[in-house]
């Protein structure tokens, strides 16, 4: 099975997000094809240039990793067992005051995976047969009036596939943290 690794970045790869992403690899063996998009003006420029690479090279899967994100070796074998067309781990913001980057519905566990509105793309997997059936554009943000982000790529992105018929899922059992001024 061939998986898409997609970074999307434009500044650097965390030296401690490298060395997590070799670990996954050397833990999973799979067919990989790494993406490491740097050319984009924003985020979303990037994670759309990622899916349509990892769509035209007939990848199964995508994997996003964020540039700032530490994960266990495990992560993608854990995400795969699910056998969900997308979910993804749950991490916190990089702040101090930290919020989990998810939008809940009613159901929540600490032990399970679960439904949820939305999740972050900073560790998330996505069958690339969702974004065969999904039109283009996957990823976009929504702007407010003064040009601020109104709605970010990865929230847009998780609507648009619902309006599709996909569930998104949260497995809140992977302990990813998000690399700050310290790792929350």
């Amino acid at each position: 099975m061939k998986i898409a690794i997609g970074v999307a970045t434009n500044r650097f790869i965390k030296p401690k997000t490298a060395l997590s992403l070799l670990r996954l690899i050397a833990h999973s063996k799979h067919d990989y094809y790494f993406i490491v998009s740097t050319k984009g003006y924003n985020t979303s420029e990037n994670r759309n240039y990622i899916a349509a690479q990892a769509v035209k090279n007939n990848c199964a899967y995508l994997f996003f990793a964020d540039d700032d994100m530490i994960f266990p070796p495990d992560t993608l074998d854990r995400l795969l067992a699910h056998n969900k067309d997308i979910v993804g781990g749950v991490y916190n913001t990089k702040y101090e005051v930290q919020s989990p980057v998810i939008e809940y519905l009613d159901e929540k566990s600490e032990t399970e995976p679960f439904k949820c509105g939305a999740i972050g793309t900073g560790c998330l997997l996505i069958k690339c047969d969702v974004f065969r059936k999904i039109p283009q554009i996957w990823f976009n943000y929504e702007w407010n009036d003064n040009g601020s982000v109104k709605m970010s790529h990865d929230w847009l992105f998780c609507h648009k596939a619902k309006e599709y018929g996909y569930d998104i899922w949260a497995d809140p059992t992977i302990l990813v943290q998000h690399i700050g001024l310290k790792e929350y």
